[in-house]
């Protein structure tokens, strides 16, 4: 791999030592970060110019199903209970395996134009292993770092699979491990399970054992109003010794504090999804202020496209938002307006970066800058009008930053953006691609019909 140093960028490492450097350069060998600081050698490297750009750890997006590039906005207008019915019911089982690669591949694309460098890619897509095939050729081929997260085939029947379910997670699995059993590799694997709220309790017994014998860390979606109370899912972990450092927890919005209490004593990890939680009636706020009171560092993540957006810019700044909303609610009733406030733009682009990369155990690998780490990094272009002058730059990036913004993105040291444009051919043909399986889907599922005459090929 060609060496590469990045020259003059103002650089955010968010590593406790290294600290922020007004003006510093970074180099590149073999994929990794060699050096950082001032006025680097450059010899035989290719440079990037980073003059007004700042350099920022690649975003990490801990919980996505990257399976829905081509949906976008199709569970816009619905609750959770909605989204079941036109995504999971409606849509998902008419796609075939090129649709899953369609629509992964874009889907990647997509989060990578956004600044995010690594996905949690919680995949219920693979009605076969063929549709599983395909999901990770798709990651593979669009050059993100991935967790594959190879889910229950829920293209063979929403209620089978995802109603006090008694179905086992598909054996599949176990050939798929040998083939992503480099775990240092780009992409590689973990299992998204159902937990206690979608599976009975001797399933996801079985489901979480199977992990376990893989070697391969857990993903469940938790704390949804209207199961958390009825299956009672941290208690049901508990008893059935479940819970552990290997288990990761999206949504959480219903969860109590006691359950982030639980959650944090056996090391597990907590992804608040801030869009979707909001928008689709999980939750009054995000669970991120109460997961950080309990001792947990929450990730942050999109969730689905269908009705979310693509970057984790605006998943900071409405969790941020929500958070300061209801940490002051109660004195705000009182009439009393308060003197400070609780979270900073520093925290929310930790659970951003850092956060997620310990949820998923790749803290030594990613999630900040420091020699030793993998060269996965953005440069934001901050010369803009809407980001200058850069009074205080992670101020600045939180409140005002987009996808627009991110100048050069690198994956694993490859350049996969550049001059805000993605990298190479693959781009121009995932286009043509997602929309071609679009108009499939559209006239599979007959969109029109299910989402309004707004939705027309």
């Amino acid at each position: 791999m060609p060496s590469i140093v990045i020259r003059n960028a103002h650089v955010v490492t968010l590593d406790d030592q290294l600290g922020d450097l007004s003006r510093a350069d970074v180099r590149i060998e073999d994929g990794a970060i060699a050096a950082i600081g001032p006025d680097l050698d450059s010899t035989g490297a290719t440079i990037i110019d980073a003059a007004g750009k700042v350099a920022l750890p690649g975003m990490v997006d801990s919980h996505r199903h990257v399976w829905q590039g081509a949906i976008g906005g199709a569970g816009g207008k619905v609750s959770l209970g909605g989204y079941f019915g036109v995504v999971l019911a409606g849509l998902l089982d008419k796609y075939e395996p090129e649709d899953v690669y369609a629509g992964v591949l874009w889907g990647a694309l997509q989060a990578i134009n956004a600044g995010i460098t690594t996905v949690a890619d919680w995949s219920h897509i693979v009605t076969t292993p063929a549709h599983a095939d395909e999901n990770v050729r798709a990651l593979r081929d669009s050059g993100i770092r991935a967790l594959f997260l190879y889910g229950p085939p829920v293209g063979q029947g929403v209620m089978r699979w995802f109603h006090e379910s008694t179905e086992r997670h598909p054996d599949d699995v176990r050939r798929m491990r040998a083939e992503l059993a480099d775990d240092s590799a780009l992409v590689t694997m973990g299992l998204a399970l159902r937990g206690p709220e979608f599976a009975s309790p001797e399933t996801t017994e079985y489901d979480f054992h199977l992990a376990r014998e893989l070697g391969v860390p857990i993903s469940i979606h938790s704390g949804i109003p209207g199961y958390l109370l009825k299956y009672r899912t941290i208690e049901t972990l508990d008893r059935l010794r479940l819970l552990g450092p290997d288990v990761h927890h999206a949504h959480g919005a219903q969860f109590s504090d006691t359950d982030l209490a639980r959650i944090a004593a056996t090391g597990g990890a907590v992804t608040p999804c801030p869009t979707v939680d909001m928008s689709m009636a999980m939750g009054t706020f995000p669970i991120t202020g109460r997961a950080v009171a309990q001792g947990l560092a929450p990730a942050l993540a999109t969730d689905t496209v269908a009705g979310a957006g693509t970057d984790l810019f605006s998943e900071m700044r409405l969790a941020l938002a929500a958070e300061r909303a209801r940490a002051n609610a109660e004195a705000l009733a009182r009439d009393e307006p308060p003197a400070t406030v609780d979270l900073d733009h520093r925290d929310v682009l930790r659970f951003a970066t850092t956060a997620g990369a310990a949820a998923w155990g790749m803290a030594e690998r990613i999630g900040s800058l420091r020699p030793g780490k993998r060269a996965d990094l953005i440069l934001v272009d901050v010369d803009q009008a809407h980001l200058s002058p850069l009074n205080d730059p992670i101020t600045t990036i939180v409140l005002n930053a987009g996808p627009r913004d991110v100048d050069t993105v690198l994956v694993d040291g490859v350049v996969v953006k550049r001059h805000g444009r993605l990298v190479g051919p693959i781009a121009d043909r995932a286009r043509q691609l997602v929309m071609e399986s679009r108009s499939r889907l559209f006239s599979r599922a007959n969109l029109a019909d299910v989402l309004g005459p707004s939705w027309t090929a």
